[in-house]
Protein backbone atom coordinates (compact mmCIF):
# COMPACT_ATOMS: atom_id res chain seq x y z
CA UNK A 1 0.00 0.00 0.00
CA UNK A 2 1.50 3.39 -0.95
CA UNK A 3 2.20 6.44 1.48
CA UNK A 4 -0.81 8.54 0.19
CA UNK A 5 -3.14 5.84 0.21
CA UNK A 6 -2.38 4.88 4.13
CA UNK A 7 -3.00 8.69 4.57
CA UNK A 8 -5.87 8.41 3.60
CA UNK A 9 -7.16 5.41 5.30
CA UNK A 10 -5.46 6.34 8.89
CA UNK A 11 -7.86 9.69 8.85
CA UNK A 12 -10.25 7.31 9.34
CA UNK A 13 -13.39 9.47 11.30
CA UNK A 14 -11.83 12.17 10.34
CA UNK A 15 -12.96 11.99 6.44
CA UNK A 16 -16.37 12.62 7.98
CA UNK A 17 -15.83 16.62 7.80
CA UNK A 18 -15.62 19.53 5.32
CA UNK A 19 -12.32 20.75 3.86
CA UNK A 20 -11.86 23.84 1.82
CA UNK A 21 -10.62 22.69 -1.69
CA UNK A 22 -9.83 26.21 -2.99
CA UNK A 23 -10.79 29.49 -2.80
CA UNK A 24 -13.61 30.50 -4.96
CA UNK A 25 -10.90 33.01 -6.57
CA UNK A 26 -8.11 30.23 -7.56
CA UNK A 27 -11.26 28.26 -9.45
CA UNK A 28 -11.65 29.47 -12.87
CA UNK A 29 -14.81 29.16 -14.69
CA UNK A 30 -12.99 27.87 -18.17
CA UNK A 31 -10.56 26.19 -16.19
CA UNK A 32 -10.46 22.86 -14.20
CA UNK A 33 -8.19 22.81 -10.85
CA UNK A 34 -6.57 19.84 -8.93
CA UNK A 35 -6.79 20.05 -5.22
CA UNK A 36 -5.07 17.21 -2.84
CA UNK A 37 -6.71 16.36 0.32
CA UNK A 38 -5.40 13.46 2.55
CA UNK A 39 -3.15 12.29 -0.11
CA UNK A 40 -6.27 11.62 -2.61
CA UNK A 41 -6.23 14.13 -5.91
CA UNK A 42 -9.41 15.96 -6.72
CA UNK A 43 -10.73 18.13 -9.64
CA UNK A 44 -13.04 21.12 -9.05
CA UNK A 45 -14.17 22.84 -11.32
CA UNK A 46 -17.75 25.27 -12.67
CA UNK A 47 -20.25 23.58 -14.28
CA UNK A 48 -22.51 26.03 -16.92
CA UNK A 49 -24.79 27.37 -14.63
CA UNK A 50 -22.08 28.40 -12.30
CA UNK A 51 -22.08 25.94 -9.70
CA UNK A 52 -18.55 23.72 -7.95
CA UNK A 53 -18.49 20.58 -8.35
CA UNK A 54 -15.95 18.25 -7.15
CA UNK A 55 -14.97 14.44 -8.33
CA UNK A 56 -12.24 12.33 -7.97
CA UNK A 57 -9.32 13.32 -10.26
CA UNK A 58 -9.43 10.19 -12.62
CA UNK A 59 -10.76 9.08 -15.68
CA UNK A 60 -12.77 6.29 -15.35
CA UNK A 61 -11.53 5.32 -19.02
CA UNK A 62 -8.06 4.65 -18.81
CA UNK A 63 -6.93 6.65 -15.30
CA UNK A 64 -5.62 10.16 -16.60
CA UNK A 65 -6.28 13.55 -14.61
CA UNK A 66 -9.40 15.17 -15.39
CA UNK A 67 -7.67 17.87 -14.13
CA UNK A 68 -5.33 18.22 -16.63
CA UNK A 69 -7.89 18.32 -19.21
CA UNK A 70 -10.46 21.48 -20.50
CA UNK A 71 -13.63 22.31 -19.54
CA UNK A 72 -16.69 21.90 -22.27
CA UNK A 73 -20.42 22.83 -22.24
CA UNK A 74 -19.76 22.88 -18.83
CA UNK A 75 -18.17 19.87 -18.47
CA UNK A 76 -14.60 18.47 -17.61
CA UNK A 77 -13.05 16.80 -20.30
CA UNK A 78 -9.99 14.11 -20.17
CA UNK A 79 -7.09 15.37 -22.42
CA UNK A 80 -6.80 11.71 -23.70
CA UNK A 81 -9.67 10.71 -25.36
CA UNK A 82 -12.08 13.47 -24.66
CA UNK A 83 -14.44 12.10 -22.08
CA UNK A 84 -16.79 14.42 -20.56
CA UNK A 85 -17.96 14.95 -17.17
CA UNK A 86 -20.81 16.39 -15.44
CA UNK A 87 -20.53 17.51 -11.92
CA UNK A 88 -22.42 14.93 -10.54
CA UNK A 89 -19.59 12.52 -12.06
CA UNK A 90 -21.61 11.06 -15.11
CA UNK A 91 -20.06 10.58 -18.07
CA UNK A 92 -22.09 12.74 -20.91
CA UNK A 93 -20.02 12.15 -23.53
CA UNK A 94 -17.43 9.57 -25.20
CA UNK A 95 -16.87 11.15 -29.00
CA UNK A 96 -15.08 7.84 -30.18
CA UNK A 97 -19.06 6.41 -29.19
CA UNK A 98 -21.04 9.38 -29.71
CA UNK A 99 -18.98 11.84 -32.29
CA UNK A 100 -18.78 15.27 -32.11
CA UNK A 101 -21.85 15.98 -30.16
CA UNK A 102 -23.24 15.79 -26.64
CA UNK A 103 -25.78 13.22 -26.39
CA UNK A 104 -29.10 13.83 -24.89
CA UNK A 105 -28.68 11.09 -22.27
CA UNK A 106 -25.71 10.52 -20.03
CA UNK A 107 -23.59 7.29 -20.48
CA UNK A 108 -23.94 4.75 -17.62
CA UNK A 109 -20.37 5.20 -16.48
CA UNK A 110 -19.36 7.06 -13.17
CA UNK A 111 -16.58 8.61 -10.95
CA UNK A 112 -17.14 9.61 -7.57
CA UNK A 113 -18.64 12.81 -6.99
CA UNK A 114 -18.80 14.88 -3.60
CA UNK A 115 -20.42 17.50 -1.80
CA UNK A 116 -19.88 21.00 -2.25
CA UNK A 117 -20.22 24.45 -0.43
CA UNK A 118 -19.17 27.49 -1.59
CA UNK A 119 -19.67 30.08 1.10
CA UNK A 120 -17.37 33.04 2.34
CA UNK A 121 -15.12 33.33 -1.14
CA UNK A 122 -14.29 29.57 -0.27
CA UNK A 123 -15.17 25.81 -1.63
CA UNK A 124 -15.86 23.48 0.88
CA UNK A 125 -15.71 19.57 -0.02
CA UNK A 126 -17.64 17.20 2.21
CA UNK A 127 -15.34 13.42 1.79
CA UNK A 128 -17.52 11.46 3.51
CA UNK A 129 -20.57 9.67 3.42
CA UNK A 130 -23.04 10.44 6.32
CA UNK A 131 -26.13 11.48 5.07
CA UNK A 132 -26.80 15.54 5.15
CA UNK A 133 -28.63 15.73 8.50
CA UNK A 134 -26.02 13.91 10.24
CA UNK A 135 -22.88 16.03 8.94
CA UNK A 136 -21.39 19.14 10.64
CA UNK A 137 -22.52 22.68 9.23
CA UNK A 138 -19.82 23.72 6.71
CA UNK A 139 -18.24 26.94 9.27
CA UNK A 140 -19.18 30.51 9.06
CA UNK A 141 -16.23 32.80 8.99
CA UNK A 142 -17.52 35.10 11.79
CA UNK A 143 -15.63 38.52 10.31
CA UNK A 144 -15.45 38.10 6.41
CA UNK A 145 -18.54 40.18 5.32
CA UNK A 146 -19.07 41.90 8.82
CA UNK A 147 -19.92 45.66 8.84
CA UNK A 148 -17.06 47.36 9.25
CA UNK A 149 -14.10 44.96 9.05
CA UNK A 150 -11.89 44.11 5.80
CA UNK A 151 -11.20 40.45 4.75
CA UNK A 152 -8.72 38.92 2.14
CA UNK A 153 -7.32 35.86 2.05
CA UNK A 154 -3.40 34.34 2.63
CA UNK A 155 -2.65 30.77 0.93
CA UNK A 156 0.11 28.88 2.03
CA UNK A 157 1.70 25.03 2.04
CA UNK A 158 3.02 24.58 5.61
CA UNK A 159 5.47 21.34 6.61
CA UNK A 160 3.17 19.51 9.04
CA UNK A 161 -0.01 17.61 9.78
CA UNK A 162 -3.26 19.56 10.64
CA UNK A 163 -3.17 19.32 14.23
CA UNK A 164 0.70 20.21 14.33
CA UNK A 165 -0.75 23.22 12.18
CA UNK A 166 -3.56 24.06 14.42
CA UNK A 167 -1.12 23.87 17.68
CA UNK A 168 1.07 25.91 15.61
CA UNK A 169 -1.10 28.84 15.37
CA UNK A 170 -2.84 28.90 18.66
CA UNK A 171 0.10 28.67 20.84
CA UNK A 172 1.49 31.67 22.21
CA UNK A 173 4.74 30.89 23.68
CA UNK A 174 6.85 30.38 20.33
CA UNK A 175 6.19 33.82 19.60
CA UNK A 176 8.73 35.32 21.45
CA UNK A 177 11.29 33.37 19.68
CA UNK A 178 9.65 32.99 16.11
CA UNK A 179 8.27 36.34 15.77
CA UNK A 180 10.32 38.43 17.96
CA UNK A 181 10.13 41.95 17.11
CA UNK A 182 7.32 41.51 14.37
CA UNK A 183 4.67 40.03 17.11
CA UNK A 184 5.62 39.56 20.71
CA UNK A 185 8.63 40.17 22.79
CA UNK A 186 10.23 38.12 25.81
CA UNK A 187 9.21 40.29 29.09
CA UNK A 188 9.51 37.65 32.17
CA UNK A 189 5.86 37.64 32.88
CA UNK A 190 3.68 35.83 33.34
CA UNK A 191 0.74 35.56 31.56
CA UNK A 192 -2.76 33.71 33.15
CA UNK A 193 -5.27 32.40 30.76
CA UNK A 194 -8.49 30.16 30.84
CA UNK A 195 -9.05 27.09 28.75
CA UNK A 196 -12.65 25.71 27.96
CA UNK A 197 -12.69 22.29 26.38
CA UNK A 198 -15.46 20.66 24.73
CA UNK A 199 -16.42 17.77 22.51
CA UNK A 200 -15.54 19.85 18.94
CA UNK A 201 -13.68 23.02 20.78
CA UNK A 202 -10.85 24.56 22.12
CA UNK A 203 -11.09 27.85 23.39
CA UNK A 204 -8.68 29.69 25.35
CA UNK A 205 -9.32 33.41 26.84
CA UNK A 206 -6.01 35.68 27.52
CA UNK A 207 -6.44 37.77 30.99
CA UNK A 208 -3.45 40.21 29.66
CA UNK A 209 -5.26 42.58 28.88
CA UNK A 210 -2.49 45.81 29.07
CA UNK A 211 -0.34 43.57 26.70
CA UNK A 212 1.41 45.40 23.90
CA UNK A 213 1.35 42.40 21.00
CA UNK A 214 3.43 44.45 18.76
CA UNK A 215 1.02 44.58 15.95
CA UNK A 216 1.37 47.76 14.53
CA UNK A 217 -0.26 49.55 17.89
CA UNK A 218 -0.23 52.97 16.80
CA UNK A 219 -2.76 51.59 13.59
CA UNK A 220 -4.88 48.75 15.79
CA UNK A 221 -4.74 50.56 19.21
CA UNK A 222 -3.92 54.47 19.58
CA UNK A 223 -6.25 54.91 22.46
CA UNK A 224 -4.33 52.38 24.43
CA UNK A 225 -7.64 50.27 24.93
CA UNK A 226 -8.16 47.13 27.07
CA UNK A 227 -6.97 43.73 24.81
CA UNK A 228 -9.12 41.16 24.36
CA UNK A 229 -6.91 38.29 22.91
CA UNK A 230 -9.09 34.99 22.18
CA UNK A 231 -7.70 31.25 20.42
CA UNK A 232 -10.04 29.12 19.21
CA UNK A 233 -9.71 25.48 17.96
CA UNK A 234 -12.62 24.39 15.97
CA UNK A 235 -12.79 20.89 15.30
CA UNK A 236 -11.01 18.95 13.36
CA UNK A 237 -9.40 22.03 11.31
CA UNK A 238 -10.21 25.69 11.90
CA UNK A 239 -8.50 28.29 14.62
CA UNK A 240 -9.68 31.31 14.94
CA UNK A 241 -7.03 34.33 16.65
CA UNK A 242 -8.67 37.20 17.76
CA UNK A 243 -7.25 40.38 19.24
CA UNK A 244 -9.91 42.95 19.66
CA UNK A 245 -9.19 46.72 21.26
CA UNK A 246 -12.72 47.96 22.22
CA UNK A 247 -15.29 48.53 19.86
CA UNK A 248 -13.41 50.45 16.86
CA UNK A 249 -10.56 47.58 16.73
CA UNK A 250 -9.74 44.69 15.80
CA UNK A 251 -7.71 42.12 14.16
CA UNK A 252 -9.10 38.45 13.47
CA UNK A 253 -7.32 35.26 11.88
CA UNK A 254 -9.34 32.39 10.90
CA UNK A 255 -7.37 29.46 9.13
CA UNK A 256 -8.75 26.36 7.30
CA UNK A 257 -6.24 23.90 7.37
CA UNK A 258 -6.59 21.59 4.17
CA UNK A 259 -4.27 18.29 4.99
CA UNK A 260 -2.21 17.53 2.17
CA UNK A 261 0.11 14.60 3.08
CA UNK A 262 1.53 13.03 5.97
CA UNK A 263 3.76 16.09 6.57
CA UNK A 264 2.29 18.77 4.36
CA UNK A 265 -0.87 21.08 4.91
CA UNK A 266 -2.40 23.79 3.01
CA UNK A 267 -3.58 26.75 4.99
CA UNK A 268 -6.56 29.31 4.01
CA UNK A 269 -6.14 32.58 6.32
CA UNK A 270 -8.85 34.92 6.36
CA UNK A 271 -7.11 38.07 7.54
CA UNK A 272 -9.69 40.18 9.34
CA UNK A 273 -9.25 43.62 10.28
CA UNK A 274 -11.18 47.03 11.44
CA UNK A 275 -9.09 50.12 12.67
CA UNK A 276 -10.43 53.18 14.09
CA UNK A 277 -9.83 54.80 10.38
CA UNK A 278 -11.56 56.11 7.73
CA UNK A 279 -13.36 52.72 5.71
CA UNK A 280 -11.57 53.85 2.57
CA UNK A 281 -8.21 54.34 4.08
CA UNK A 282 -8.77 50.93 5.59
CA UNK A 283 -8.97 49.47 2.34
CA UNK A 284 -6.17 51.66 0.95
CA UNK A 285 -3.60 50.36 3.63
CA UNK A 286 -4.45 46.63 3.09
CA UNK A 287 -0.98 45.78 0.92
CA UNK A 288 0.81 47.21 3.98
CA UNK A 289 -1.71 44.83 6.40
CA UNK A 290 -0.49 41.88 4.01
CA UNK A 291 2.78 42.35 3.99
CA UNK A 292 3.04 42.34 8.23
CA UNK A 293 0.82 39.28 7.91
CA UNK A 294 2.96 37.45 5.46
CA UNK A 295 5.99 38.16 7.47
CA UNK A 296 4.93 36.18 10.57
CA UNK A 297 3.02 33.83 7.92
CA UNK A 298 6.58 33.00 6.80
CA UNK A 299 8.38 32.52 9.93
CA UNK A 300 5.76 29.87 10.86
CA UNK A 301 6.58 28.57 7.34
CA UNK A 302 9.61 28.09 8.01
CA UNK A 303 9.80 26.98 11.57
CA UNK A 304 7.41 24.28 10.73
CA UNK A 305 9.67 22.70 7.98
CA UNK A 306 12.76 23.18 10.38
CA UNK A 307 10.58 20.77 12.55
CA UNK A 308 9.42 18.18 9.67
CA UNK A 309 12.92 17.83 8.52
CA UNK A 310 13.91 17.29 12.27
CA UNK A 311 11.22 14.37 12.79
CA UNK A 312 12.26 13.08 9.33
CA UNK A 313 15.73 12.09 10.25
CA UNK A 314 15.27 11.40 13.78
CA UNK A 315 11.52 10.42 14.37
CA UNK A 316 10.01 10.87 17.99
CA UNK A 317 8.67 8.29 19.65
CA UNK A 318 7.38 10.85 23.04
CA UNK A 319 6.83 14.57 22.99
CA UNK A 320 7.01 16.34 26.70
CA UNK A 321 4.66 18.80 27.52
CA UNK A 322 3.85 21.99 30.13
CA UNK A 323 1.40 23.81 31.61
CA UNK A 324 1.32 26.30 28.52
CA UNK A 325 0.66 23.34 26.08
CA UNK A 326 -2.55 22.69 27.77
CA UNK A 327 -4.64 23.99 24.73
CA UNK A 328 -2.33 21.69 22.29
CA UNK A 329 -2.84 18.43 24.34
CA UNK A 330 -6.74 19.23 24.03
CA UNK A 331 -6.52 19.58 20.40
CA UNK A 332 -4.74 16.34 19.86
CA UNK A 333 -7.04 14.35 22.51
CA UNK A 334 -10.46 15.80 20.20
CA UNK A 335 -8.86 15.37 16.82
CA UNK A 336 -8.56 11.25 17.83
CA UNK A 337 -11.75 11.25 18.94
CA UNK A 338 -12.72 12.01 15.68
CA UNK A 339 -10.04 10.16 14.09
CA UNK A 340 -11.93 7.04 15.89
CA UNK A 341 -15.35 7.77 16.47
CA UNK A 342 -15.24 8.07 20.32
CA UNK A 343 -16.30 10.30 23.20
CA UNK A 344 -13.62 12.13 24.87
CA UNK A 345 -12.82 10.96 28.33
CA UNK A 346 -14.80 13.59 30.87
CA UNK A 347 -11.65 14.98 33.07
CA UNK A 348 -10.33 16.43 29.23
CA UNK A 349 -13.34 18.39 29.56
CA UNK A 350 -14.65 21.91 31.24
CA UNK A 351 -12.69 24.99 32.20
CA UNK A 352 -9.82 26.00 33.58
CA UNK A 353 -7.01 28.16 34.53
CA UNK A 354 -3.64 28.27 32.68
CA UNK A 355 -0.12 29.97 33.53
CA UNK A 356 3.23 30.21 31.85
CA UNK A 357 5.86 32.90 30.91
CA UNK A 358 6.90 34.92 28.24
Amino acid sequence: MCEKTQFWDQAKGLLEEWYVACTAKELKKDQPLQTTIYGKNFVVFRQKNGQAAVLLDQCVHRGVPLSAGKMTNGCVTCPYHGWSYQGDGQVAHIPSVNGKFFPEKAHAFKQRSYDVCEQDGLIWVYLGDKAPEARPEVFKLPFYDAPGWQSYYMVGKYDGEMGAVAQNIMDVTHTIFVHEGWFRSESGKAVDATIEVSPRKVVVEYHDHEADVGMMPWLTNPHGAQQVHRDSFIAPNITLVEYHWGEPSGMVFNSLITPVGPYESRVYTCVSYKFPIPRVLAKAIQPAVNVYTWVVNNQDIKILAARRKGLESMPMTHSHSVRGDMAHIALEKILESLRHDQSLTPSILGKRPMQFQI
